[in-house]
């Protein structure tokens, strides 16, 4: 079957050679590489590894159920927790061993952008220079062994953009889907790029292909909607409304981007306490009551402030992409917020982050956006074939603008700064004086 318009024969170089040894050679090089750098750095570091996600595993593995403290719950997503539950039985709940797991599952993410570099590019050289880029960058780095799905939602939307970029038949138009359905029951945020991709595919003419990756991503999906819809009604995850509250409170532009927004929930939770509601057991149906609230709460926040609403979304987009990692200070166990009147406050044992990793981040990320700026003007006559990587962008950039714009929440996107950057990388090697 021919290709679609403007794109590259994926089994073909710029030199004319075939996908073969060289490239199993490449796949197996840059993830050796990609492991030991996150390898190493975990048995520096030690991060710790104690969330709800560990807890939601544990219940997976004790009754399959998705639950927390005994009672059902639908604010999280399956995926990582399913991920967690499968990687304690391989690793005998051993939590080193865990996160090495999840460092093999991050440097699979250098594979596949290698896939993906070489195919939209038609040359290896760019695929190369991409995955040895995501092999050793700080900021995906420092996330692949920690306790949040930061790692898995990368390598799966990595994933996603290299099938989908090969998508000319139903079959990989379906795999694709696939992919793209196990991000969304990682990040619910994803959801917007079923039908993005379908529409891309739909424009370039490939209407099977379209239908076929928008219903497989729809039957990955469907059985947790479903789940969420059999216990409280809500086919998406009661966890939004909260976010939302936090991202618009009177105390928001205030606290932000110094302080994260977990500083935020005692607070959340004591706006609800207060509206002197009768106590009720926990229950999927009470956390979807909360849920409502929350978003009520602050949408009238957001209509009372339309312009500061505004500004502090604008904002968020310029943090989201800021070369200071956001936010300034690191919470600890014993951080605690003192609220006073007129958006005032004070924080306590919450140490600004430390200047390594400060510096550490602005140095690798300042060049790298430099290069991807000059990267997206080399291929200004392509950029329809890159049309998914700006969808993901979009998605990623609009979710946080209307949320928080935490540095950490880049990382699943941060491979299209690294493919726009090393096309420009590769332009300079191959042009540069002998």
């Amino acid at each position: 079957m021919a290709t679609a318009p403007g794109s590259v024969r994926p089994d073909q170089d710029n030199t004319g050679g075939l996908r073969g040894s060289s490239d199993r050679l490449a796949y197996a090089g840059v993830f050796a590489l990609a492991l030991l750098v996150r390898v190493l750095y975990l048995l520096l570091e030690r991060p710790p590894f104690d969330s709800d996600y560990w807890a939601l595993s544990e219940s997976l593995l004790r009754d399959w159920s998705l639950s927390l403290d005994g009672v059902r719950t639908t604010a999280f997503e399956p995926a990582y927790p399913v991920f967690l539950a499968i990687a304690r039985s391989l690793a005998g709940h051993r939590v080193l061993l865990v996160q090495i797991i999840q460092c093999a599952v991050a440097a699979c993410g250098a594979i596949f952008l290698y896939r993906l570099a070489a195919h939209l590019t038609g040359t290896r050289r760019v695929g190369t220079i991409a995955a040895v880029l995501y092999a050793g960058y700080p900021l995906l780095v420092r996330h692949s062994p920690d306790a949040t799905d930061a790692a898995l939602m990368t390598t799966l939307l990595i994933a996603f953009a290299a099938e989908f970029v090969t998508a000319t038949t139903p079959l990989r138009a379906a795999r694709a889907g696939i992919w793209l359905g196990l991000a969304v029951l990682t990040r619910t945020m994803a959801l917007p790029l079923v039908p993005l991709a379908a529409a891309i595919q739909a424009w370039n003419g490939a209407r099977r292909p379209a239908a076929a990756l928008s219903l497989s991503a729809l039957l990955v999906i469907a059985p947790y909607a479903v789940r969420n819809y059999t216990l409280n009604g809500s086919m998406l995850p009661t966890r939004s409304g909260l976010n939302l509250f936090i991202s618009n409170s009177p105390y928001t532009a205030s606290i932000f981007p110094g302080y994260g927004p977990d500083i935020l929930l005692e607070y959340a939770w004591s706006v609800l306490e207060s509206s002197q509601r009768p106590p009720e057991p926990e229950s999927p149906a009470l956390e979807r009551t909360r849920d409502a609230e929350w978003t009520a709460l602050a949408l009238q926040e957001m209509k009372r402030h339309p312009l500061r609403t505004a500004g502090l979304k604008a904002r968020n987009v310029l943090y989201f992409f800021s070369p200071r990692l956001v936010p300034y200070h690191e919470p600890t166990g014993t951080t605690r917020i003192l609220l006073g009147e007129n958006g005032r406050f004070t924080v306590e044992n919450s140490p600004p982050r430390r200047t390594s990793h400060q510096v550490l981040y602005a140095v690798s990320y300042t060049p790298v956006l430099a290069l991807a700026i000059a990267g997206v003007w080399l291929r200004r006559r392509d950029l329809r074939r890159d049309a998914i990587l700006w969808c993901v962008v979009v998605t990623f950039v609009a979710a946080h603008a209307l949320y928080f714009p935490t540095t950490r929440y880049r990382v699943p996107v941060e491979f299209v700064l690294l493919f726009y950057g090393s096309v420009a990388l590769e332009r300079w090697i191959v042009r540069r004086p002998r």
